[in-house]
């Protein structure tokens, strides 16, 4: 179905930009006539259905004559990475030249399907290391923390850390599980542990767990989010 939107907000003043799909880039709004035509895409045969990162349908569209498609769902259907660096407007497909500093998703932003994560007020690692933000496991007894990723995202980092202070003497460790398989164990954890850095990969995966060790040791997340 042919359809014109006279006036069609699309807010993005750069070419990478106004294909994505995946942020806001611009601080000025600008109006343009686009047209709509329901246009498929059909790679190697096979229609796909483009997609933000969200998994809400994108249109192409054309606009004066040439046709913008999403980037991200093009370079899923080929098998590309999709990484957008939000504070530096920058699009990445495929390898992408540094190192993504700005998660997609913060876990504490997400909808978790099991136990919750608590905001953890101590930002202070015992070696005087400080976090921009920290969850917390809730209770004593071990734990699950479980989320749908639907296969959105290709990295999860974080920083396991003991808060500064602590004083219990018993230990702790996580694990993570991504579709059934465990992809990350930490080391055991006690008062005197240094933080640990966390970077693992899953891409393609749905169903990803955080599974805590029954402790009362004080076991924080600091700074932990997903990335496209």
């Amino acid at each position: 179905m042919k359809k014109t939107l006279n006036g069609y907000v699309i807010g993005f003043l750069t070419a990478s930009l106004l294909v994505t799909g995946i942020g806001y880039a611009a601080n000025t709004t600008t109006l343009y006539n686009v047209l709509v035509e329901g246009v498929k895409i059909v790679v190697d045969g096979q229609k796909i259905n483009p997609t933000d990162a969200n998994g809400n349908t994108v249109e192409p569209i054309i606009y004066n004559g040439t046709t913008y498609l999403p980037v991200r769902a093009v370079a899923n259907a080929i098998g590309k990475a999709v990484y957008w660096d939000g504070p530096n407007y920058t699009v990445y497909l495929g390898n992408m030249d540094g190192k993504l500093e700005y998660p997609t998703v913060m876990l504490k932003d997400m909808d978790s399907i099991s136990d919750d994560f608590v905001i953890a007020g101590d930002l202070v690692d015992n070696y005087g290391n400080q976090y921009g933000s920290a969850l917390a496991k809730m209770y004593i007894n071990s734990q699950t923390y479980e989320y749908l990723l639907n296969m959105k995202y290709s990295r999860f980092k974080c920083t396991l850390f003991i808060p500064e202070g602590t004083f219990y003497d018993e230990n702790a460790v996580i694990t993570i599980m991504a579709d059934g398989k465990q992809i990350y164990s930490s080391p055991v954890m006690d008062k005197t542990s240094r933080p640990v850095y966390i970077d693992v990969d899953v891409t393609g995966c749905n169903d990803f767990k955080i599974e805590t060790s029954k402790t009362m040791l004080p076991i924080r997340l600091a700074d932990a989010g997903f990335y496209q």
